[in-house]
């Protein structure tokens, strides 16, 4: 069996699967073949590549060094940014998972205690 991996134009990995090595010609386009963790890699030129550290910083509420554009994620709610920075403001007290989400760059994860 061969391990192999699908990925999108941008080197998402979206699935990974096994299949006798006479079938990889059959997956079709974006193949990448033997072991990759869409997680931690994608694939650019056919070859993997390790996803980058999220430049992305939290000094108090504001948000700086944000990848452009990414996605602001505060509780599962999605705000797209297209500037370098942001300043966060809560309505209600309590605690927020703040997550910043730019392709290939890992997730930055921040908690806020508001």
């Amino acid at each position: 069996m061969t391990t192999f991996a699908k990925y999108d134009i941008d080197g998402r990995v979206l699935f990974h699967g096994d299949v006798p090595e006479s079938m990889i010609a059959l997956q079709g386009d974006r193949v990448f073949v033997g072991d990759i963790d869409g997680r931690t890699h994608y694939v650019r030129d056919g070859h993997k590549h390790a996803r980058p550290a999220n430049p992305a910083l939290l000094v108090g509420l504001d948000l700086t060094q944000l990848p452009m554009p990414c996605d602001v994620v505060i509780n599962d709610k999605t705000y797209l940014c297209g500037e370098g920075r942001a300043t966060l403001s809560f309505n209600l007290p309590g605690r927020y998972c703040v997550r910043v989400v730019a392709f290939p760059f890992l997730d930055a994860n921040f908690e806020i205690q508001a």
